[in-house]
Protein backbone atom coordinates (compact mmCIF):
# COMPACT_ATOMS: atom_id res chain seq x y z
CA UNK A 1 0.00 0.00 0.00
CA UNK A 2 1.33 3.31 -0.72
CA UNK A 3 1.92 6.20 1.83
CA UNK A 4 0.77 9.29 2.16
CA UNK A 5 2.95 11.14 0.49
CA UNK A 6 2.47 8.46 -2.40
CA UNK A 7 -0.83 9.33 -2.72
CA UNK A 8 -1.84 10.68 -5.95
CA UNK A 9 -5.36 10.57 -7.71
CA UNK A 10 -3.73 7.79 -10.38
CA UNK A 11 -4.09 5.41 -6.79
CA UNK A 12 -7.31 6.42 -5.97
CA UNK A 13 -10.55 5.78 -8.15
CA UNK A 14 -14.35 7.04 -7.15
CA UNK A 15 -17.55 5.35 -9.11
CA UNK A 16 -21.12 5.65 -8.40
CA UNK A 17 -22.43 1.98 -6.79
CA UNK A 18 -23.12 -0.89 -9.45
CA UNK A 19 -25.39 -4.37 -8.40
CA UNK A 20 -22.43 -6.22 -8.86
CA UNK A 21 -20.47 -4.29 -5.85
CA UNK A 22 -22.72 -4.91 -3.12
CA UNK A 23 -21.70 -8.62 -2.47
CA UNK A 24 -18.45 -7.42 -2.19
CA UNK A 25 -18.63 -4.16 -0.27
CA UNK A 26 -20.80 -6.47 2.59
CA UNK A 27 -18.08 -9.01 2.85
CA UNK A 28 -15.24 -6.05 3.17
CA UNK A 29 -17.24 -4.72 6.00
CA UNK A 30 -18.16 -7.95 7.14
CA UNK A 31 -14.41 -9.00 7.60
CA UNK A 32 -14.03 -5.87 10.47
CA UNK A 33 -17.04 -7.21 12.03
CA UNK A 34 -19.58 -4.38 10.79
CA UNK A 35 -23.11 -4.94 10.00
CA UNK A 36 -23.75 -3.60 6.85
CA UNK A 37 -26.26 -5.35 5.30
CA UNK A 38 -27.13 -6.82 1.28
CA UNK A 39 -30.72 -4.73 1.84
CA UNK A 40 -28.79 -1.15 3.05
CA UNK A 41 -26.95 -1.25 -0.59
CA UNK A 42 -30.15 -2.45 -2.60
CA UNK A 43 -31.96 -0.04 -0.70
CA UNK A 44 -29.25 2.55 -2.00
CA UNK A 45 -28.86 1.35 -5.49
CA UNK A 46 -33.14 1.72 -5.64
CA UNK A 47 -33.06 5.04 -4.45
CA UNK A 48 -30.15 6.02 -6.95
CA UNK A 49 -32.04 4.57 -9.32
CA UNK A 50 -35.04 7.10 -8.49
CA UNK A 51 -32.94 10.12 -8.49
CA UNK A 52 -33.15 10.64 -4.63
CA UNK A 53 -29.38 9.81 -3.29
CA UNK A 54 -26.21 9.01 -4.83
CA UNK A 55 -23.71 6.76 -4.11
CA UNK A 56 -20.09 6.48 -4.67
CA UNK A 57 -17.58 3.31 -4.40
CA UNK A 58 -13.78 4.29 -3.22
CA UNK A 59 -11.12 2.11 -4.70
CA UNK A 60 -7.36 2.39 -3.54
CA UNK A 61 -4.68 0.47 -5.97
CA UNK A 62 -7.89 -1.52 -7.06
CA UNK A 63 -9.20 -2.83 -3.32
CA UNK A 64 -12.40 -1.53 -1.95
CA UNK A 65 -12.14 1.36 0.32
CA UNK A 66 -15.12 3.04 1.45
CA UNK A 67 -18.00 4.75 0.14
CA UNK A 68 -20.30 7.83 0.31
CA UNK A 69 -23.58 8.67 0.31
CA UNK A 70 -25.53 11.71 -1.03
CA UNK A 71 -29.75 12.22 -0.25
CA UNK A 72 -31.41 14.82 -1.95
CA UNK A 73 -34.68 14.18 0.69
CA UNK A 74 -32.72 14.29 4.13
CA UNK A 75 -34.85 13.23 6.98
CA UNK A 76 -33.53 15.69 9.57
CA UNK A 77 -36.32 18.76 9.79
CA UNK A 78 -33.81 21.85 9.61
CA UNK A 79 -32.37 20.39 5.81
CA UNK A 80 -35.77 19.61 4.58
CA UNK A 81 -37.48 22.60 5.14
CA UNK A 82 -34.28 24.21 3.48
CA UNK A 83 -34.32 21.65 0.42
CA UNK A 84 -30.64 20.80 2.13
CA UNK A 85 -28.85 17.58 0.69
CA UNK A 86 -27.34 15.32 3.29
CA UNK A 87 -23.99 13.83 2.67
CA UNK A 88 -24.41 10.38 4.41
CA UNK A 89 -22.74 7.25 5.80
CA UNK A 90 -19.15 7.91 4.98
CA UNK A 91 -17.40 5.27 5.69
CA UNK A 92 -13.22 4.55 5.26
CA UNK A 93 -12.44 0.87 5.74
CA UNK A 94 -9.76 1.12 8.92
CA UNK A 95 -6.83 -0.18 7.01
CA UNK A 96 -7.05 2.93 4.30
CA UNK A 97 -7.71 6.24 6.82
CA UNK A 98 -5.52 8.48 6.52
CA UNK A 99 -4.74 8.64 3.04
CA UNK A 100 -7.30 11.73 2.13
CA UNK A 101 -9.54 8.93 0.69
CA UNK A 102 -12.39 10.68 2.99
CA UNK A 103 -11.85 13.42 1.76
CA UNK A 104 -12.26 12.75 -1.86
CA UNK A 105 -15.66 11.07 -0.94
CA UNK A 106 -16.78 13.95 0.70
CA UNK A 107 -15.86 16.61 -2.10
CA UNK A 108 -17.49 14.10 -5.09
CA UNK A 109 -20.59 14.53 -3.10
CA UNK A 110 -20.18 18.73 -2.33
CA UNK A 111 -19.31 18.88 -6.12
CA UNK A 112 -22.66 16.62 -7.23
CA UNK A 113 -24.39 18.65 -4.51
CA UNK A 114 -23.80 21.93 -6.20
CA UNK A 115 -25.32 21.45 -9.38
CA UNK A 116 -28.61 22.32 -7.61
CA UNK A 117 -28.08 23.60 -3.85
CA UNK A 118 -26.08 26.41 -2.59
CA UNK A 119 -25.69 24.57 0.53
CA UNK A 120 -25.28 20.96 1.74
CA UNK A 121 -25.46 19.48 5.36
CA UNK A 122 -23.94 16.17 7.03
CA UNK A 123 -24.55 14.63 10.45
CA UNK A 124 -22.15 13.89 12.91
CA UNK A 125 -22.21 11.40 16.12
CA UNK A 126 -20.79 12.50 19.43
CA UNK A 127 -18.94 9.80 20.94
CA UNK A 128 -15.41 7.93 20.20
CA UNK A 129 -14.42 4.42 21.21
CA UNK A 130 -12.13 1.71 20.48
CA UNK A 131 -12.61 2.28 16.65
CA UNK A 132 -12.42 5.88 16.89
CA UNK A 133 -15.90 6.12 16.74
CA UNK A 134 -16.86 9.91 15.11
CA UNK A 135 -13.59 11.88 16.18
CA UNK A 136 -11.58 11.43 13.87
CA UNK A 137 -14.78 12.23 11.51
CA UNK A 138 -15.43 15.22 13.75
CA UNK A 139 -11.88 16.75 13.16
CA UNK A 140 -12.28 16.45 9.40
CA UNK A 141 -15.69 17.99 8.81
CA UNK A 142 -14.38 21.06 10.43
CA UNK A 143 -11.27 20.84 8.45
CA UNK A 144 -13.14 20.90 5.34
CA UNK A 145 -15.18 23.74 6.43
CA UNK A 146 -18.49 22.48 8.09
CA UNK A 147 -19.72 24.49 10.82
CA UNK A 148 -22.90 23.24 13.38
CA UNK A 149 -26.46 24.37 11.85
CA UNK A 150 -26.94 26.22 15.34
CA UNK A 151 -29.96 24.37 15.82
CA UNK A 152 -28.15 21.79 18.90
CA UNK A 153 -28.39 17.99 18.47
CA UNK A 154 -31.12 15.23 17.59
CA UNK A 155 -31.68 12.12 18.70
CA UNK A 156 -33.18 9.59 15.64
CA UNK A 157 -33.64 12.73 13.73
CA UNK A 158 -35.73 14.46 16.57
CA UNK A 159 -34.39 17.31 18.61
CA UNK A 160 -33.10 17.21 21.68
CA UNK A 161 -34.85 18.11 24.85
CA UNK A 162 -32.58 20.12 27.48
CA UNK A 163 -33.02 18.01 30.66
CA UNK A 164 -33.84 14.87 28.61
CA UNK A 165 -31.25 11.97 28.71
CA UNK A 166 -30.50 10.39 25.60
CA UNK A 167 -28.81 7.13 24.92
CA UNK A 168 -25.25 7.77 23.37
CA UNK A 169 -24.98 6.06 19.87
CA UNK A 170 -24.97 6.40 16.71
CA UNK A 171 -28.50 8.49 16.74
CA UNK A 172 -27.38 11.16 18.69
CA UNK A 173 -26.38 13.58 16.36
CA UNK A 174 -24.64 17.18 15.64
CA UNK A 175 -25.99 18.73 12.17
CA UNK A 176 -23.06 20.50 9.75
CA UNK A 177 -23.04 22.88 7.09
CA UNK A 178 -21.46 24.19 4.26
CA UNK A 179 -21.20 26.86 2.13
CA UNK A 180 -20.96 25.51 -1.67
CA UNK A 181 -18.88 27.65 -4.21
Amino acid sequence: MASPKELNKENILIRELHEKDIQMIVESFAVIGWNKSYELFNNYLNESTKGIRKIWLAFFQGNFAGYITLSYQSLYIHFKKKDIPEIMDLNVLPCFRKLGIGSLLIHTAEKEAAVLHKTVGLGVGLYTGQDGGYGAAQTLYIKLGYIPDGQGITYDYIECIPGQYYRLDDDLVLWLTKELK
